[in-house]
C-alpha cells in the first residue's frame, strides 16, 4: 500500500494549472520492446555479484491521460533477466568449495507510473516518468559450476523456482523522446532503470546456512510505438 500512497502525492503534487487542462477520456495503447543489461546485487555475507546477463521486456503499454501533459502510464510486461553470483558453497554439508551460478528469471510484470510531457518540439516531444512495478514470478533456473576445495568440479542446470520469491517489487524510473507521425501514430524510444525494492531469493546457503538475499536490477533501452 505505500507505494500506492506515494504514487497518489506524486500525483497531488502536479501544477493546478496542468490539472485544469485535463483531457479526461484520452487513451494511447502501444507496444514495446526493450532489451536490457541486468544484474544481481547480493546483501548475504560470502555472495558476491559476478558481472550483467543481456535480457529483454516485451511490453502493453497503456498511457491513461488525465492531464494535458500527464498521464498514468500501465500495461502489462514480459521480463527476462537474471544475474551472476559467487559464494562458498558445499555438497551435503561435507565438501567445501564455491558455486559460480548463472541466475535466469521470468517475470509477468504490471506497471503503475506517472508519466510527464514537455510541449511538442516541431515532431517531437519529451517526457520523464517515475512509478512502481509489481513481477510475478513465472519461472527461474539455475547454470551452476561448483569447484570443490579438493579440485573435484561439477556443473548442472536446474530449476530454482522454490527457491526464489513470487514476486518482485520495483522502482521504476525512465526518461524518452516521442516522435509524432500523424495525429494518432507515436513512435517513442528512451532509457528506463528498474531498482528491485525485495530480495528475490529464498532458502539458506549449504556451507554457512545464512539465509540468501540479493536484488535483481537492470537498464534497458526501450522502442515503441503509440496508437
Amino acid at each position: 500500500m505505500k507505494k500506492y500512497l506515494l504514487l497518489f502525492v506524486v500525483v497531488g503534487l502536479l501544477p493546478i494549472q496542468a490539472v485544469n487542462a485535463q483531457k479526461l477520456g484520452d487513451v494511447k495503447l502501444g507496444l514495446k520492446l526493450a532489451p536490457d543489461i541486468t544484474f544481481m546485487v547480493p546483501s548475504t555475507q560470502g555472495y558476491s555479484s559476478k558481472g550483467v546477463r543481456m535480457g529483454g521486456v516485451l511490453g502493453l503499454v497503456t498511457d491513461i491521460y488525465f492531464a494535458e501533459h500527464y498521464a498514468l502510464s500501465t500495461g502489462f510486461n514480459m521480463l527476462l533477466l537474471g544475474g551472476k553470483l559467487s559464494y562458498a558453497d558445499s555438497i551435503q554439508g561435507k565438501v567445501k568449495g564455491t558455486t559460480n551460478s548463472s541466475l535466469s528469471f521470468f517475470y509477468l510484470e504490471i506497471p503503475v507510473m506517472v508519466k510527464m510531457f514537455t510541449k511538442d518540439f516541431g515532431k517531437f516531444s519529451f517526457f520523464g516518468q517515475i512509478g512502481f512495478g509489481t513481477g510475478f514470478r513465472i519461472s527461474a533456473t539455475a547454470k551452476n559450476d561448483y569447484t570443490a576445495n579438493n579440485g573435484y568440479t561439477e556443473s548442472g542446470k536446474s530449476g530454482i523456482t522454490y527457491q526464489t520469491t513470487t514476486i518482485r517489487e520495483a522502482l521504476l524510473i525512465g526518461l524518452g523522446a516521442e516522435l509524432h507521425l500523424d495525429q494518432a501514430t507515436k513512435l517513442f524510444f528512451g532509457l528506463g532503470y528498474s531498482n528491485s525494492l525485495n530480495n528475490v531469493l529464498k532458502g539458506a546457503n549449504n556451507l554457512s546456512r545464512l539465509n540468501q538475499k540479493a536484488y535483481l536490477n537492470y537498464a534497458e533501452l526501450n522502442l515503441g510505438v503509440m496508437f
